[in-house]
């Protein structure tokens, strides 16, 4: 006895297999697989470490009202001189002896160091009577990836801070109101 469909479900399974094996070419070939291009999952990393910073900065400048936030007293504390991570703690460079401690170090050691994530921050505020900016680098770890992520936030000082008495760099951009400056800081974060 002859089965005359077996024919047409042999040439079904055939068309089937066919276009399965369509799809998943056409899948491979959509998907980046090299991991030196600028991908679908690099993105999403560069995405992760902007929320992160976004965070830190966020969660350091959460203030209660009529108290300055952490970030504010650490940028009124913070003397002008540049440090660098040692692998243990953040120096001041050229003077071994001279360590920075203060609660953005402090954040950035307890988040970004135990996820080996690399990470510089950069301070930006206005001289010459607010004609110019200066940028002056607090932390430095080397020259950033070009998938670094830069993420900010503007503190404002006022006169009642008494905003140079730590830092000489720092000057009154109108004397002629409370307003003393306004620095933003710049946390630069990237994958080594």
């Amino acid at each position: 006895m002859l089965d005359e469909k077996g024919q047409m479900h042999t040439l079904e399974g055939v068309a089937a297999a066919t276009i399965m094996l369509l799809v998943i070419v056409y899948a491979i070939d959509a998907t980046s697989m090299t991991p030196l291009t600028s991908s679908t999952a690099n993105v999403h990393v560069e995405t992760e470490l902007q929320v992160l910073g976004q965070d830190i900065l966020g969660a350091l400048d959460y203030t209660e009202p009529g108290f300055n936030s952490k970030l504010k007293n650490d940028v009124l504390g913070w003397n002008g001189k540049e440090y660098t991570w040692t692998g243990i703690k953040y120096m001041e460079k050229g003077n071994a002896s001279n360590p920075l401690t203060n609660n953005l170090t402090n954040y950035l050691n307890y988040v970004l160091v135990t996820q080996g994530i690399a990470h510089s921050v950069d301070v930006t505020f206005l001289t010459n009577n607010g004609t110019s900016l200066l940028s002056q680098k607090m932390i430095y770890n080397g020259n950033p990836s070009d998938n670094a992520v830069i993420v900010s936030r503007k503190i404002a000082l006022h006169n009642s801070d008494n905003p140079n008495k730590n830092n000489f760099l720092l000057t009154d951009i109108d004397p002629s109101t409370d307003l003393y400056n306004i620095v933003d800081v710049k946390l630069i974060l990237w994958r080594m």
